[in-house]
């Protein structure tokens, strides 16, 4: 982040699983964006990599195989940081 940019990160998503018939043909024009900001309140983005968390990450790794439909993307999915410069 900087004065004139408030946001960490951004992201464009061009191809996303579980797209919408039109999205896939092409009748859907455009792109998802995402824009990541910095905050000093709540949860962290990134889990800290800790036993409580593994185990944490367990119990949602359960719940979400039990979901239709559903895909789970990212670091939050997988409940750890990607370092993307690597």
């Amino acid at each position: 982040p900087s004065a004139d940019v408030p946001f960490a990160r951004i992201v464009e998503y061009k191809h996303t699983p579980n797209q919408p018939e039109a999205a896939r043909t092409g009748e859907v024009k455009g792109t998802l964006i995402a824009r990541e900001y910095s905050t000093a309140e709540g949860e962290p983005y990134y889990p800290v990599p800790n036993p409580e968390n593994r185990a944490l990450y367990e119990q949602y790794a359960v719940l979400a195989e039990k979901e239709q439909g559903v895909a789970f993307v990212g670091r939050l999915a997988s409940y750890k940081y990607f370092n993307m410069d690597q």
